[in-house]
């Protein structure tokens, strides 16, 4: 089908509050190694049909960064950071594919995109495709017309235009919502340096603002000189309402432009509406960098971030506290770049994904043995957003990362708060982990957040001692298990679960029965948007850590049952069976077991482990495999128990 045709139906779809895209269907951040060979990326972007833009940037290195469309020769490269013209780079973006772009054959001397070493470098690529509501890239040949409308096909207004020459020297000339907070079509930025806004909109835009359909440039050679060749990009804004098209029923944003005002203080809160994954930002009245970080190389929450510069060639580098939240982004820095008192600045910013509901599994779970000898230790093929290890052999801790939290580690059969672990690596496509030796006496499981499914939510308490306090969620539907835990300070691994209810509470760190905890969760069931806490977390000034689950379709089950005298076959609704049974017994003491199929669910003893000590692997006959779920023994001491299934 014809792109420009399959645009106007998904659109239209958008409009009627029908199926949308989703933010995972046209943006993606993807790492890769070079290797001096041809490497086919695979980021599950479609710009072959589609059409898009490539950026790429060597992460250890200062080389420039290189930008591919889909509208120029494929080997076209400009760069951010310069004003030259365009070139043509033969070992750089080859081929735009069906499922993401093919990086060329590069020699040893050219870093770029593919050097293979010594060392081997590591590169970042961010990938936009083209979509009504999300991106956008035009081209024209200049006519030196001084109100020149170019269409293009956001189908809603921009909120941020990026214009290069491409067949002569000239900066990159930068239109965006937030440089000025009346008339940012009189104002212009440039992408290739650090400078603060110029009042020349009239010789750029021609002192016309963009439309849903068209932008206007002047006769400046910059914009629209006679016979010279432009290039465009444009980046819708979540706040006109064509660009709220996306997601399950075709009603949501995934990009913002945006401006704030810095404050000085820590704390500035940034309000999106959703979580961003990725981040470009610039001081508008100061002379500081375009910078960009993204949660794939490293934005946690409670540490610095990554960061890269748009308008120069510096390596990655960690600095400036900018913390992703449910709903936004907080700065925690009392100035510098991005927060200075009174000054204004401008920010470009995507959504989290995925936005879609798994339906398989091993899309967002897998256990596997540390194993290989490299890094990442653990590989389940995704990138992890939450790992879980522990040693099989002697007695060692349960280590907890996460990406939100990142080098930092927490263990779960400890009350601990986290420590520093420079182990723990986020920045990887396919796992997690750093270790130096394959050791296969260690097991590891690894999750990643999707709608449904699971969630990360980092939180933070005031000393208000108040009977309930709201948290903003991201799961999309009701948590059936929830396990929070103080980052600040020692405590419990507070557990929730719907087979026990609201009124009561489990420490995943301890065998202890369900007690009666209005102090928990105040009595609340949460809800498809928030989740409810007590006075326990309520009544201290700390930062908080929380994992939610719930059940998905042949994906995870959230479930309880009550064990008696015989053998119960437990349906999750799955077609092969369990990969991984975490089970709890709640009206009295019992140890938190974990199976997995790594290790073994089959008929006869299987190995466990137990989430609630130190102790070696062991084995049982309390579970079996069953088709739809699993099986639960007779030998399972009779009682009520607890549990997380995944397929």
């Amino acid at each position: 089908m014809d792109p420009n045709v399959l645009n106007l139906i998904q659109g239209a779809a958008g409009a009627a509050g029908g199926e949308g895209l989703y933010v995972e269907e046209v943006f993606s951040t993807y790492l890769y190694w070079g290797t001096g060979n041809e490497i086919v990326i695979n980021n599950g972007i479609d710009l072959d049909g589609e059409g898009g833009m490539v950026w790429v940037k060597n992460k250890k290195y200062t080389y420039t960064h290189a930008l591919f469309d889909t509208e120029r020769d494929v080997t076209n490269m400009i760069s951010s950071n310069s004003d030259a013209a365009n070139i043509v780079e033969a070992a750089g973006v080859t081929s735009f594919n069906s499922n993401g772009f093919t990086i060329g054959v590069n020699g040893t001397s050219d870093g770029n995109f593919n050097h293979a070493g010594p060392p081997p470098s590591d590169y970042v690529s961010w990938t936009f495709r083209s979509a009504p509501g999300f991106f956008d890239v035009v081209k024209w040949t200049g006519d030196d017309a001084a109100d020149r409308d170019i269409a293009h096909n956001l189908d809603c207004i921009p909120g941020c235009i990026m214009v290069k020459k491409t067949s002569g020297t000239s900066d990159w000339f930068v239109y965006h919502k937030g440089v000025h907070s009346s008339n940012p079509e009189e104002w212009v930025m440039k992408l290739n340096e650090d400078r603060d806004r110029m009042e020349e909109g009239d010789q750029k835009w021609n002192d016309t603002a963009p439309t849903s359909t068209h932008f206007t440039v002047s006769d400046d050679d910059a914009t629209n000189g006679s016979g010279g060749t432009y290039v465009a990009y444009l980046f819708a804004d979540g706040d006109d309402a064509g660009a709220q098209i996306f997601g399950k029923s075709g009603d949501e944003s995934i990009i913002k432009c945006g401006r704030y005002e810095g404050t000085g203080a820590a704390g500035n809160f940034i309000e999106l509406g959703w979580e961003p994954q990725w981040l470009l930002t610039k001081h508008v009245d100061g002379n500081d960098n375009w910078e960009i970080c993204d949660t794939v190389r490293g934005m946690p929450n409670g540490a610095n971030m990554k960061l890269l510069r748009a308008n120069t060639t510096i390596t990655e580098f960690s600095d400036t506290d900018t913390w992703p939240l449910q709903t936004g982004f907080e700065i925690q820095n009392t100035g510098g770049s991005n927060n200075d008192n009174n000054s204004t600045y401008l920010y470009i910013a995507i959504r989290r994904g995925p936005m879609k509901t798994p339906e398989d599994a091993t899309e967002v779970f897998g256990a596997d043995h540390l194993t290989n000898g490299s890094t990442p230790g653990f590989k389940p093929g995704f990138p992890v957003d939450w790992g879980i290890f522990k040693a099989l052999t002697g007695t060692s801790d349960w280590q907890v990362w996460d990406r939100l939290r990142w080098m930092f580690d927490l263990r779960f059969n400890k009350i601990d708060d986290e420590d520093s672990n420079n182990n723990f690596i986020g920045d990887n496509m396919v796992g997690f982990y750093d270790y130096s030796s394959a050791d296969s006496t260690y097991i590891g499981y690894s999750f990643r957040r999707a709608p449904g499914f699971f969630d990360i939510v980092c939180f933070s308490s005031a000393s208000t001692n108040a009977a309930g306090l709201d948290i903003n969620h991201s799961l999309g539907v009701v948590p059936e298990m929830m396990i929070i835990k103080n980052r600040t300070y020692d405590g419990n691994w507070e557990t929730y679960h719907k087979g026990i209810g609201n009124t009561h509470v489990l420490k995943i760190n301890n065998d202890a029965l369900a007690e009666d905890a209005v102090y928990a969760w105040n009595d609340t069931t949460p809800t498809n948007s928030v989740f409810t806490v007590g006075t326990n977390i309520t009544d201290n000034t700390n930062d908080w850590i929380a994992y939610l689950f719930a059940t998905v379709a042949d994906v995870s089950k959230v479930g309880s049952e009550t064990v008696g005298s015989s053998a119960i076959e437990v349906n999750c609704g799955f077609t092969a069976g369990a990969r991984f049974v975490l089970i709890k017994r709640t009206d009295a003491a019992g140890d938190w077991y974990v199976y997995d199929s790594t290790r073994g669910i089959a008929s006869g003893n299987d190995d466990f482990l137990l989430v609630n000590e130190l102790d070696v692997e062991s084995s049982n006959d309390y579970i079996d495999p069953f088709t739809t779920g699993f099986k639960i023994n007779s030998s399972l001491p009779a009682g009520d128990y607890i549990y997380l299934a995944i397929a």
